[in-house]
């Protein structure tokens, strides 16, 4: 089906109408509201969508001011010149690029995807493969949000149909229009006969799923790919690469604005070169993906296309490994081929191939997927490869003189990371980053442990912003030839650099915990890591006794009071302000993230009388604009208010701004209170105070503390030079606590450090 003449296909939203127009957010919601001829939006979950065409059609009507013209435009530009300029031509599914901008998914998202993957998907394939219905629900995602001609077309037949024996009519027509969209990017996959393989239970069960998958955002992409990967329990063939890997890889050797052709040797379902793609935007040159079997093909190539990519993909069959190459294509390989399988391209297909690093053993096609991923580099192209932990030192002898002869040449840096990354396996995975070059530029290879980063979601865990912009922080230096940076901020990462010619022992460990410590040792500098561990042992003493030494000499006696002269009591409401979070309703679960800017502080984020410096969940920032007497301030107190009673928490002043969820409540001192915002604090710890809150919270499913309840607690206090000087003693004894267990953790940290090396004859004692 043929768009109509002129007629772009895509949606876009309120932000990215401003971006391309060239004006502030702002400025579209007032054209919104003061023009009745604006473009009518359409409802996306919680996103409001408009059609880029209509949208450049209104916007030609209106002439940019003269004090805001950029250079290069004359007088007279409209501002849908700005807008179609900063677009792109499509030729069926597709967004611009310049449309991939930030991508969040919503709880909206997440309730859509629920749905499709769960019973629905079972009455809906029928005794069908349920990458066939998968199929259907990205195609149908794709096209409702990249080609909104087709999508009209589907509407209409979904319009006119009314029973079961119209099931199959929707389902040619969703098959051949998606179809024609892969041809058109070399993907031969039949998506038609994909479609009419399913057997829905009934009319009703498919429109339902349609519309369902229609319903969801345009970034819900990836969610249904990790959902089908965990229902499945997909094989390592099968499984897709978790969104923040496929990012860390691509921005470990990619550059915005520089351009390079990109290859993934395994394409998977695309996530790779999606994760290219979206690092480099226009930049990036051509994407190449090959693939085996064509499983996955019609699913990466939706991924690629969805993002306004065209990829070069090919289905690679050969009985040579690697294949004939006429040249190397690649200035940069990013690849995450099956883990620990021999013949992944089918039995007995692969009985050739030129190794220059050495045989691999067979049953295990580990190392000639390096070998292989190296053979299609151009000269000093950098491959960045997923790799199962246990291939950095096992005991094969193949294997073995493989790494002897890698670490020679050709790897510059292996990050250990945590384990169940996958939804199909808990194995843990390191990123080998290797270089095509005849001699390497470094005599040494870094080893870094990033298996403390990400946090648990589900059954998985999963690496946030912050966990890659940390890895990328440390090993980007490295590979541009810089020193091993200090690590100022951010999660910790042991790293050390290992000579080359170290590391090609005997067993030729590439596992970064045989370098670092943490297992059997290897070759790194023992003596030397075991110097800076007792010398942080001897700093976190010295701290300790220099605390010591100020409490006696302000003596720590105490003596029994004459009675509580000066001393008042008072109800918190006359102390403090209270305010209650937000309600349900006004901030619901949909607009929730954990890509926005601004923390929401949950009874959970309370810990030690801290609020956790990161906080999970959050809003955007032009979402959090209408909340600001949610705010919190330095010195603010946040208490439980629907949950279990937990120790109140004091505000930081880094964590100003951030805001109430519905779960908790603000207590602000009155300036013309005579109570110190720490005293105050210390009292709402005592276990008196917390067990007044418990007894009075309502006795519902969950126990609730209302503002009311809680103003009423009694709070006692003296003159507010008494409470300073309380507040300093129990500061201090806090700060002695948590210098033992630092003390502590760095003692026994030598202990287990120290245990490894001596007793493995590596060190000795002076």
């Amino acid at each position: 089906m043929e768009l109509e003449h002129g007629e772009q296909t895509g949606l876009v939203t309120r932000k990215q109408i401003a971006q391309r127009a060239g004006v502030k957010r702002p400025a579209v919601s007032n054209w919104a509201r003061r023009h009745r001829d604006f473009p009518a939006p359409q409802r996306s979950g919680d996103t409001e969508l408009f059609h880029e065409a209509e949208v450049a059609r209104w916007l030609a009507n209106r002439v940019i001011p003269a004090r805001q013209l950029r250079d290069g435009e004359s007088a007279g530009t409209t501002y849908a010149d700005r807008f179609s300029r900063t677009g792109s031509n499509r030729n069926g599914f597709g967004r611009a690029a310049s449309e991939v901008r930030e991508r969040r998914t919503t709880a909206a998202d997440e309730m859509a995807v629920a749905t499709l993957m769960g019973d629905l998907a079972d009455k809906v394939r029928g005794p069908a493969p349920t990458a066939d219905y998968v199929h259907l629900c990205l195609a149908v995602l794709s096209m409702r949000h990249t080609a909104s001609a087709q999508w009209r077309g589907v509407e209409k037949v979904m319009a006119a149909g009314h029973s079961t024996r119209d099931v199959r009519g929707l389902l040619r027509h969703i098959g051949g229009l998606t179809q024609e969209a892969l041809r058109r990017s070399g993907d031969r996959t039949d998506m038609r006969s994909s479609l009419l393989r399913l057997q829905p239970r009934s009319w009703g069960d498919l429109t339902t799923a349609v519309r369902t998958a229609a319903g969801a955002g345009p970034d819900a992409f990836p969610l249904l790919l990790e959902s089908f990967n965990s229902r499945e329990g997909l094989q390592s063939t099968e499984f897709c690469s978790p969104t923040g890997l496929a990012s860390l890889a691509a921005k470990l050797v990619l550059t915005p604005g520089r351009q390079a052709t990109v290859l993934d040797t395994y394409m998977r379902g695309g996530e790779m070169l999606a994760a290219a793609h979206e690092l480099m935007g226009d930049a990036c040159g051509p994407v190449y993906g090959e693939t085996l079997d064509g499983r996955l093909q019609a699913v990466a190539s939706l991924r690629l296309l969805h993002l306004g990519v065209q990829p070069v993909l090919t289905s690679i069959r050969s009985d040579k490994w690697p294949p004939d190459r006429t040249h190397r294509v690649a200035d940069v390989v990013l690849s995450n081929p099956p883990f620990n399988m021999s013949d992944a391209a089918g039995p007995g297909l692969r009985t050739r191939g030129t190794w220059p690093y050495g045989q691999p053993p067979r049953g295990n096609d580990n190392f000639a997927w390096l070998q292989y991923d190296l053979d299609a580099l151009k000269p000093g192209g950098r491959a960045v490869v997923i790799m199962p932990v246990k291939a950095g030192n096992s005991v094969h002898p193949a294997e073995q003189e493989i790494r002897r002869n890698l670490a020679r040449r050709a790897v510059e840096c292996v990050i250990t990371l945590p384990s169940h990354l996958f939804s199909g396996t808990p194995v843990p995975v390191s990123l080998w980053v290797l270089r095509c070059t005849e001699r390497p530029e470094r005599e040494e290879i870094l080893f870094v442990d990033a298996q403390g980063l990400g946090v648990k979601a589900g059954r998985r865990r999963v690496l946030r912003d912050a966990d890659t912009d940390a890895i990328v922080a440390l090993v980007r230096p490295w590979l541009e030839g810089k020193e091993l940076p200090a690590q100022e901020s951010g999660p910790a990462l042991p790293a050390i650099a290992v000579a080359r010619a170290d590391v090609a022992d005997e067993e030729s460990s590439l596992r970064p915990a045989d370098h670092l410590g943490g297992g059997k040792y290897g070759t790194a500098p023992e003596a030397a890591r075991l110097n800076e561990v007792g010398a942080e042992a001897v700093r976190q003493r010295d701290v300790l006794l220099s605390l010591e030494q100020r409490a006696a000499e302000q003596g720590s006696g105490y003596r029994p009071s004459a009675g509580p002269t000066g001393w008042k009591e008072a109800r918190l409401a006359d102390l403090c302000k209270i305010q209650a979070g937000p309600s349900y309703t006004r901030l619901p679960a949909r607009e929730r993230s954990e890509d926005g800017e601004v923390p929401l502080v949950f009874p959970q984020d309370l810990s030690g009388g801290k609020i956790t410096d990161e906080p999970r969940i959050r809003i955007p920032r032009d979402k959090a604009e209408p909340f600001a007497k949610f705010r919190l301030l330095p010195d603010d107190i946040v208490c439980v208010r629907t949950g279990a009673q937990q120790q109140p928490a004091l505000v930081s002043g880094e964590q100003s701004g951030w805001l109430l969820s519905s779960n908790v409540t603000r207590l602000r001192v009155r300036q013309d209170a005579s109570i110190d915002p720490l005293y105050l604090h210390a009292y709402l710890g005592l276990q008196y105070a917390r067990e007044w809150m418990s007894h009075r919270a309502a006795a519902t499913a969950a126990p609730s503390l209302n503002s009311a309840a809680l103003g009423h607690l009694p709070v006692r206090l003296p003159p507010i030079e008494q409470q300073r000087r309380y507040v300093e003693l129990l500061g201090d004894l806090g700060r002695r606590v948590e210098e033992c267990a630092a003390y502590a953790s760095s003692l026994g940290q030598l202990r287990t450090e120290l245990s490894e090396h001596l007793l493995h004859g590596l060190v000795e004692p002076l």
